[in-house]
């Protein structure tokens, strides 16, 4: 019996010891579950603090959530045919063409040439543009239609919606290398997160020929839900892959880190637009710039005009090319060529004026050329029209 009861205390002392043992291993693996919470919660809260952050900073995209003034505001401001800028009726054409005041001429004046594109064609004031130089060179007013922030796809849309109204004889589209990025985009603040309320239309691509497709939100629940749904409402956007600021938020910041092109960019040194040049990216950007151009072209001579692409570097082409030697957009130069558009590339050009001097002679700091700027692209543009043979003619003594 003493034996037995021995082993009855050795079994209950192995017992406890056991239990002891759970119990110390439990500790242990909540202590480790608590730090792993832990420290996963301030690893999120601090990505998504440093998200928000790139996000103020236009290095990372958003779908924000829109207040109801800012649904309010977009909606007065959209155009219905192009995004926003000049307003379009419900066949999509602008009522009256409006294109920037030129102190130079009488308003009143026929233009001998007109000129499509974004901010870099719009310029900085009404006598600090190259459209602006350009009628200077010619002795004649130079209708001026750019629009701030357009792709070279909604000059296109603007050139057709102001058919049989914009009769200038020549007329050229300006397309700055980055439109390449803005021709595949339909929410402008996947490229640029400062711009909340910008939404636009694009081309596809199907079988050689452009279709049309319209701005991706259309009333105020549309604007309301497409933070909710973004792959419902942003199908068409080649840039909605971008990673955005939401849950996992430290997932989301890595795969910044490692994917998007503006960390490649300023890591690689190259301009951010320079991958969709390649024949091969998967938003299929150069093909259907080409198309875009080579439409805007084919419509143009269709009415009896002439003519002009005039393909524009960025601050950030320029240094590339100084130090590389390539121009990120001589694609889109070498397809054009091919199919007989008329073009003019003036990034050699900037780059020969400038040789050693700091591009800062030519750029503001946000990128847009200064006045000198403006003047040179004009003089370029002017030289090589008169090379093709479609400078206008000079004007009647």
């Amino acid at each position: 019996m003493v034996g037995m009861r021995s082993r009855d205390v050795v079994g209950d002392v192995g017992d406890a010891g056991v239990r002891v043992e759970r119990r110390s291993r439990g500790r242990e693996a909540v202590f480790w579950l608590v730090l792993v919470v832990l420290v996963g919660g301030v690893s999120e809260i601090l990505a998504a603090l440093a998200s928000a952050v790139l996000v103020e900073r236009g290095a990372m995209a958003d779908v924000p959530r829109l207040s109801e003034a800012e649904i309010t505001d977009a909606l007065t401001r959209r155009s219905a045919g192009l995004g926003w800028g000049p307003l379009t009726d419900g066949a999509g054409r602008v009522a009256q063409p409006a294109p920037r005041p030129d102190p130079a001429f009488p308003p009143g004046r026929a233009p001998c040439a007109s000129a499509y594109g974004d901010s870099f064609t719009l310029g900085a004031a009404d006598d600090v543009t190259y459209p602006h130089f350009l009628a200077v060179a010619f002795g004649c007013p130079v209708a001026n239609y750019g629009v701030g922030g357009f792709g070279s796809d909604q000059a296109l849309m603007l050139f057709r919606a102001q058919r049989g109204r914009d009769a200038a004889p020549i007329v050229v589209l300006g397309h700055l290398s980055e439109n390449i990025m803005r021709n595949v985009n339909q929410y402008q603040r996947l490229l640029y997160p400062a711009s909340r309320l910008k939404f636009k239309p694009r081309f596809l691509l199907e079988d050689g020929a452009l279709i049309w497709v319209p701005i991706p939100v259309a009333d105020a629940a549309d604007y309301r839900a497409v933070a909710e749904r973004p792959e419902r409402y942003l199908a068409h956007d080649a840039l909605l892959g971008r990673p955005r600021p939401e849950f996992p938020y430290t997932v989301q910041l890595a795969r910044w880190l490692l994917e998007d092109p503006f960390v490649r960019s300023r890591l690689s040194g190259r301009p951010w637009h320079a991958p969709l040049y390649r024949a091969d990216h998967p938003s299929g950007a150069l093909p259907l710039t080409v198309r875009i151009l080579s439409t805007f072209a084919a419509e143009a001579r269709g009415e009896g005009r002439r003519p002009l692409v005039f393909l524009i570097p960025m601050r950030a082409d320029v240094v590339y090319a100084r130090r590389t030697g390539d121009w990120p957009d001589a694609p889109l130069v070498e397809a054009l060529r091919t199919d007989g558009i008329p073009v003019v590339h003036a990034g050699p050009s900037v780059l020969a004026h400038l040789g050693d001097a700091d591009p800062a002679t030519l750029f503001v700091a946000d990128g847009h050329p200064n006045a000198a700027g403006y003047a040179l692209l004009a003089t370029i543009l002017a030289d090589e029209m008169r090379e093709l043979g479609v400078a206008p003619a000079p004007p009647a003594s």
